[in-house]
C-alpha cells in the first residue's frame, strides 16, 4: 500500500472563500461528540476534489487545526509468489465463511490458487488490493481517526483510547454480492465487515445502506448514523401534477471523470436539459464538459448537499431520467450497482443506462428505464409517451422496491 501525506495548505477548496454547504453543519454536529484534538483522515479519494471529504475537513477545522490526511493507494507491483499468496489466503479466508455465506463456495472454486481458469477475475483481485501484504498505519498518536471508503478500514491499526469513525458511502458490491464484481473484491468485503463489526461509529450515505448493514451484517442501528442523503426515503416528488414547465431532464449524479460517459453527455446536451451533480470530480473532466457541451442546457452543481436542487429540478420537468453511465468496457463498472440507482429508485425516477451492463439487464427485466448504446440516436426520448413514462416510473417505485426487498436484484 502506497501512502501519500496531503498538505492541507495546498487544498484550494479550503482556502478559497465560498458558501458553506449545509451538510458541513451535519458533519460538525456529529464530529463534535468525539475527541478531535488530533485528527487523522485516511482515504483513497482525491482529497483536492472529493466534495465529501472536503466538507468533512471544513467541519473539522471549526474544532482543530491539528489534522493529518493520508491518501492510500494499492501497490500493484507483485511477484508471482505474492500473487499466489494472495489467492491462497483468499481461499482459506472464504472457507471460514461458507457457513454464513454459502454462495462463497462457488467463489472458492473460481479463486482457488491452484486452478488456472478465471484468470481475469484473479487478475482483478491482486491488481486492486494489497491489504495483508502491507503494514498498517500507526494511529496511536491521534485522538480521532476518520476512515473514508472501504479501502481505509483495514489500513489502520486499532487502539482503545482512539475514536474511530468509518465513513461508508459506497456499498454497491454488497448489493451485487452474487455477480462478477464480488469475484474481484469479496476478500475486501469480508475483511471490512469483520473490522466494522467491532466498531460503533459509522456514518453512511443513506438510510438504505444503513438498513443493509443492519440486516445483512447484523450491525446494531445504534452504531450507524445516517448523515448524507437521508431525505431519499418515501419521497413523492414525481406525483406533482403541476410539473409541466419542460419535457425532458437528464440527471447525472456521481464522480465526474472521462470514463463516466462524458462524451455522450456532451452529445445529449444539444438535445436535452442536463443536470450534473458532481459529488467528486476531475478538473479536466469538468473543463471538458464546459468546453464541449451546450452550456445553455447544462447545469453543473458541485457538492454533496444536493437534495434541494435535485428535487426542485425534478419538479420542473415532465419526464426526468437519471443517467447512470457506467463504462461497460471496464470489468468492475460493468457489474457495478451504483448508489445513484437507489437514489433514482427512492424518488421513483426512471433510469437510462449503458448496454452490456448489469444495470442494463435490470432495465430489461423490470422495465424501469431505457438502455443507451453507442448507436442510439440523441433524439431517442422524443418517442416516449406519457403512458410509457408512467409505466417506467411505476416500475421503479414498485417493482424495483419489491426486488430490493426480496433481494432479487
Amino acid at each position: 500500500m502506497l501512502i501519500e501525506k496531503i498538505n492541507l495548505h495546498e487544498i484550494s477548496h479550503l482556502t478559497t472563500e465560498r458558501p458553506v454547504a449545509p451538510i458541513v453543519e451535519d458533519f460538525f454536529n456529529y464530529f463534535s461528540s468525539f475527541d478531535l484534538e488530533r485528527v487523522l483522515i485516511v482515504t483513497d479519494e482525491d482529497v483536492k476534489t472529493d466534495i465529501r471529504v472536503l466538507n468533512q475537513l471544513k467541519a473539522l477545522q471549526r474544532t482543530t487545526k491539528n489534522i493529518t490526511i493520508f491518501k492510500v493507494k494499492p501497490d500493484n507491483d507483485y511477484t508471482d509468489s505474492q500473487k499466489k499468496d494472495i489467492l491462497r489466503e483468499l481461499h482459506f479466508k472464504t472457507l471460514k465463511s461458507i457457513m454464513y455465506l454459502p454462495w462463497f463456495l462457488i467463489l472458492i472454486i473460481i479463486h482457488h490458487p491452484f486452478l488456472a481458469f478465471r484468470t481475469k477475475a484473479k487478475q482483478g483481485i491482486y491488481n486492486d488490493h494489497s491489504y495483508f501484504l502491507t503494514q498498517k498505519i500507526d494511529t496511536s498518536s491521534y485522538t480521532c481517526v476518520i476512515c473514508n471508503n472501504l479501502i481505509s478500514a483495514n489500513s489502520v491499526d486499532s487502539y482503545n483510547e482512539v475514536d474511530y469513525i468509518y465513513d461508508i458511502h459506497e456499498l454497491e458490491v454488497f448489493r451485487n454480492r452474487n455477480k462478477a464484481s464480488i469475484q474481484r473484491s469479496f476478500y475486501v468485503y469480508l475483511r471490512e465487515m469483520e473490522e466494522l463489526g467491532k466498531r460503533k461509529n459509522i456514518i453512511t450515505i443513506s438510510r438504505y445502506i444503513a438498513d443493509t448493514l443492519s440486516t445483512m451484517h447484523n450491525f446494531k442501528r445504534s452504531k450507524i448514523k445516517v448523515i448524507y442523503n437521508k431525505n431519499f426515503v418515501n419521497t413523492n416528488v414525481l406525483s406533482d401534477s403541476k410539473r409541466n414547465k419542460d419535457k425532458y431532464l437528464l440527471i447525472y449524479i456521481g464522480s465526474i471523470s472521462m470514463d463516466r460517459g462524458l462524451e455522450d453527455i456532451v452529445r445529449l446536451s444539444y438535445r436535452y436539459d442536463i443536470l450534473i451533480i458532481a459529488c467528486n470530480y476531475n478538473e479536466d473532466a469538468i473543463l471538458y464538459l464546459k468546453e464541449n457541451s451546450n452550456l445553455h442546457r447544462l447545469t453543473i452543481f458541485k457538492g454533496m448537499n444536493y437534495q434541494s436542487i435535485l428535487l426542485k429540478s425534478i419538479g420542473q420537468y415532465q419526464y426526468p431520467f437519471f443517467l447512470i453511465l457506467i463504462n461497460p468496457t471496464h470489468p468492475s463498472y460493468r457489474y457495478a450497482l451504483p448508489n445513484k440507482f437507489f437514489q433514482a429508485q427512492a424518488v421513483g425516477c426512471p433510469i437510462i443506462v449503458y448496454d452490456k451492463t448489469y444495470l442494463g439487464s435490470i432495465v430489461r427485466k423490470y422495465g424501469c428505464g431505457l438502455v443507451f448504446s453507442d448507436i442510439t440516436s440523441t433524439d431517442f426520448l422524443n418517442s416516449i409517451s406519457n403512458i410509457e413514462y408512467t409505466a417506467m416510473q411505476q416500475s421503479m417505485k414498485v417493482r424495483i422496491a419489491e426486488a430490493i426487498k426480496n433481494k432479487k436484484l
